[in-house]
């Protein structure tokens, strides 16, 4: 039997011609690179222009890789988020869309990376919460469903990619809400305490999305009506970002619960000092700091002035074609002012 002599070097060119080969090597930039946490660390503290800037650099040099399409869709759809502005819902799905496209053709060719089922689920679901907010459910439900089972091939894959309990939390939790009228029924669960712990996981041991994460939590708390979890969330948020609009918006409404009223006023001010500052300022998505005022009139007695707030939300209509973070802002104020007698 012959025996080859290889020296170490051609070794290792070896090993990575075969597995170019069979498509398992990718040598751009993934999810978990420091590179990419860069970025995420300026969505975190609203500085998106780095993080824009930093994703467009990342497309043009590596336009194979979905990841930088996904990053800056996440970037615009997390500007929309804060600032209820609406001007960039078509972008949004542009770059979601392209960057499922290019992970689903990446993971045929490479289907042991966790990389690709990740930016397609994550992907899937960032669209599918657009999707959603725009009427168009049927599509919603359907990335939902990409959403949740390529999360769960990414974790099968690598146990230790806690982002994806993020997405596959935000499902959970979410379908629940939805099908809250047929929970009666014994195929569909309540699976919202699944949910949230999901996206607890990815709060407290994720890389990219802990931030997120935590955010993502404000809005379940309230709705759940754990109120106290939500100011001491917040508070934590506030002593690293003081001026995120996002946070600023679901702790003020959770003083005005808890009658806190002059914490309630302060948060109301800076939410508007916040939105007001940006350049993604939008006249028309702010009349939701209008409303959590008029929350804050009724909680304190003064029916008048809500009226009069209210009045002016329901007078503008038409905004809701052009805005439909006012549209939803629109619904509320309506509920509202049929609770007042």
């Amino acid at each position: 039997m012959y025996k080859i002599e290889m020296s170490p070097l051609k070794n290792v060119i070896l090993v990575v011609f075969l597995l170019s080969a069979s498509g398992t090597v990718y040598g751009g930039t993934s999810v978990r690179d420091p590179q990419t946490l860069e970025i995420a660390h300026h969505i975190w503290h609203n500085e998106f222009g780095k993080a824009m800037s930093k994703s467009d650099r990342l497309i043009k040099t590596e336009p194979d890789n979905p990841l930088g399409y996904f990053l800056k869709g996440t970037i615009y759809q997390t500007i929309s988020e804060e600032y209820r502005n609406d001007k960039f819902k078509d972008e949004i799905d542009e770059l979601l869309s392209r960057a499922i496209e290019m992970a689903d053709k990446l993971k045929k060719n490479d289907p042991n990376n966790p990389d690709w089922y990740f930016i397609y689920g994550s992907s899937s679901g960032y669209r599918a919460l657009l999707r959603a907010f725009h009427g168009s459910w049927f599509k919603a439900f359907r990335d939902g469903l990409h959403c949740s089972s390529n999360l769960e091939k990414a974790l099968k894959l690598d146990s230790t990619y806690y982002d994806a309990w993020l997405g596959l939390g935000a499902y959970h939790y979410y379908k629940t809400v939805m099908a809250n009228d047929f929970l009666w029924l014994p195929f569909i669960s309540d699976r919202r305490e699944q949910g949230i712990n999901e996206i607890s996981l990815t709060a407290a041991h994720g890389y990219l999305a802990v931030n997120n994460a935590r955010e993502s939590l404000l809005r379940i708390y309230l709705d759940e009506g754990r109120l106290e979890d939500l100011i001491w969330l917040a508070d934590s948020l506030d002593k690293n970002n003081p001026d995120d609009s996002y946070c600023l918006l679901y702790h003020a409404q959770a003083l005005v619960k808890l009658n806190q009223f002059d914490q309630a006023e302060e948060k109301i001010r800076r939410l508007r000092r916040a939105w007001r500052q940006s350049p993604y300022f939008d006249a028309v998505g702010q009349y939701e700091a209008e409303l959590v005022t008029a929350r804050l009139f009724l909680a304190e007695g003064d029916t008048e002035s809500a009226r009069n707030i209210i009045g002016m939300i329901l007078d503008g209509k038409e905004y809701g074609d052009m805005n439909a973070y006012f549209a939803e802002t629109y619904e509320k104020a309506k509920k509202l002012n049929k609770t007042i007698k």
